[in-house]
């Protein structure tokens, strides 16, 4: 049956799609698949929401019942509750997502430097119900991540359904991705400079529209279900002029703020896997700090966003009603500001820990409350030492914008999601001066962003174009396996024969062993000098004309590594050969750059 249904599809749609190609040209498929996805992934994004939400009131109604029911029992409950989510979340993820379950868009920036673009039907439903238990329940994160890789993956199921090109599937991919961060945010914009800037930084400007009007889509849909006020209300009033000094300082503050954050985020996780190598063993040493501290901190639970909503109305005192084991700390003006900072460092560790200890969720909307509490702290502090009164709502949109943008290297984003997500064009100004300085500052004390430093240390990405498009493709797959193998113990007359008889003569001879592995190498220039003096033919033999192999590379390795070899040893062949040293072929200099300009020019193509 399951056979008869894939014949129907590929025989009916890849009809179809050659009709329509024909007609109306594929380019014009591939906009309206991009409207499709659009709605689809808003569908998505509001039902993790919804989600989130019931278990949100559930973990509420559940508390309120243990108090009600007497003793100190509700405690344990509001203690225990971040632990059944990361477990619920754990088993979903084992369950439904295997070992390749990625929890980071670390794993889809790899994915799409690539060029591969297919990612399971699965992944359009996993990240949705793991990240809601997670989240739901108290832990820590945010649900960006997961909507966006729920988007990424319903774009590159779409793409495969429909038979789209490579090129056209990764932009469907890129598609989703702009219309979760659009549904969640009702940022059209920011969702289509975080694709560009963030995970898709080689695509140039003709390829934004379709990811336009995947986004525009998605926010229309996300308004027809949760109406004008998304995300959530924020205060701000025109900038003043006395203040532009001190957004300067701010960009700074935020940007060490953000390496704070990209460096716990790495560290602490290899921390956590190097003490804990078994999941459950993670699940239970992490869990257990996570729910120690979010029992202390119960504003760090969930996504914080609601205490960004107290900051801009500038309600610091419902801030600290809900920290109760904190109230015997003396009262005065300086408290707030002290627990605000705390905060700001440990929201980074719990986040970490929510994901890293089995849970699901991302690193997203932590940084816009770190930004918030950095902004309120910053100005908060300025305003206590007399020098000068700051306005603290416009300062805790400065502080988002700032942590956001020195996190994931992303300016324009930073200032376009604040902006639309405040409300706050009037602060454009204040935005990208502290944007561009957390930028700046931030790149050069960590130049990678959260989502690129572990393939940075691994050396698998950097921030050259040229090489990252020929990390795509694999020694093997530009291998030339023919060739004329040679023996150490053959005389050179050996050879010369092989070279008379053959029209086009190789560059080049492998010299191997009865196993198979690779000796030496024999150019051709030294048997055409050897082809003038007849009289050494059957005295010397190959071995006498064998150079040692330089640059050997392994099937698996990159065409980054192959070009660093060309040039380090100012040759045209390499040898390729197995782990086991068994000899696979040579890799030619010329083909490569053939190669390269093919994929320049489909990069550049729509």
């Amino acid at each position: 049956m399951k056979k008869r249904v894939r014949a129907i599809h590929r025989w009916g749609i890849f009809q179809l799609v050659q009709f329509w190609r024909k007609k109306w040209h594929e380019n014009s498929l591939v906009v309206l698949l991009a409207l499709l996805i659009g709605a689809v992934t808003a569908l998505a994004a509001a039902a993790l929401h919804v989600m989130v939400h019931r278990l949100a009131d559930f973990s509420l109604w559940l508390t309120a019942a243990a108090k009600d029911m007497g003793g100190h029992g509700w405690l344990l409950v509001f203690l225990l509750l971040p632990m059944v989510g990361l477990t619920l979340s754990y088993l979903v993820q084992r369950y439904f997502g295997g070992h390749q379950y990625a929890k980071s868009l670390t794993p889809l920036v790899f994915a799409l430097d690539r060029r591969q673009t297919f990612i399971p039907v699965i992944e359009c439903i996993n990240h949705v119900i793991s990240s809601a238990l997670s989240v739901g329940l108290g832990g820590s994160a945010g649900l960006e991540a997961p909507s966006v890789l729920t988007g990424a993956a319903i774009g590159s199921c779409t793409s495969r359904f429909f038979f789209l090109e490579q090129r056209h599937r990764t932009l469907l991919i890129g598609c989703g991705a702009a219309a979760a961060i659009s549904a969640i945010f009702d940022s059209p914009v920011g969702g289509v400079l975080f694709v560009a800037e963030v995970l898709m930084p080689q695509f140039t400007v003709s390829a934004l529209a379709p990811m336009l009007l995947a986004s525009a889509v998605a926010t229309v849909v996300s308004r027809l279900i949760f109406g004008q006020n998304l995300f959530f209300l924020a205060i701000t009033a025109p900038w003043e002029q006395h203040a532009v000094p001190y957004y300067f300082f701010c960009g700074v503050v935020c940007a060490f703020i953000g390496v704070y954050v990209i460096r716990v985020a790495f560290h602490l996780g290899t921390i956590l896997h190097r003490y804990a190598p078994g999941p459950w063993l993670r699940l239970l040493m992490g869990g257990s700090v996570l729910c120690v501290v979010l029992f202390v901190f119960p504003i760090l639970r969930g996504q914080g966003y609601r205490y960004i909503e107290l900051l801009f109305s500038g309600d610091v005192q419902s801030v600290l009603k809900d920290v109760p084991l904190l109230q015997w700390l003396p009262a005065g003006p300086w408290l707030p500001v002290a627990i605000i900072a705390a905060g700001v460092f440990l929201k980074a560790i719990v986040s970490v820990l929510t994901v890293e200890a089995g849970g699901d969720g991302g690193i997203f909307a932590p940084c816009l409350v770190i930004g918030a509490f950095t902004g309120f702290a910053f100005a908060r502090l300025i305003n206590l030492s007399g020098v000068i009164q700051l306005q603290e709502f416009n300062f805790v949109a400065a502080g988002m914008c700032g942590v956001f943008t020195a996190v994931m290297h992303a300016p324009m984003t930073g200032i376009f999601l604040i902006a639309e997500v405040t409300g706050g064009y009037v602060l454009l100004v204040p935005l990208m001066i502290v944007s561009a300085v957390s930028w700046l500052t931030a790149r050069a004390v960590e130049p990678n962003s959260i989502y690129r430093k572990a393939l940075a240390e691994k050396k698998l990405i950097d921030d050259d174009p040229d090489r990252n498009v020929l990390r795509r493709v694999h020694v093997a797959e530009c291998l030339n396996s023919h060739y004329r193998v040679l023996r150490a113990n053959d005389t050179i007359a050996t050879v010369i024969r092989l070279v008379e008889d053959m029209a086009v003569p190789d560059d080049i001879f492998p010299v191997l062993d009865g196993n198979g592995k690779l000796q030496g190498v024999v150019h051709l220039e030294k048997v055409l000098a050897a082809m003038l003096n007849p009289k050494i033919h059957d005295m010397l033999l190959i071995f006498d004309l064998m150079d040692p192999p330089l640059g050997m590379l392994s099937p698996e390795d990159d065409l980054v590594k192959a070009m660093n070899y060309f040039d380090k040893y100012s040759l045209k062949y390499l040898p390729v050969c197995a782990k086991t040293g068994k000899f696979c072929g040579f890799i030619e200099r010329t083909p490569i750059f053939t190669r390269y300009r093919r994929m320049i020019s489909e990069t550049e193509s729509f």
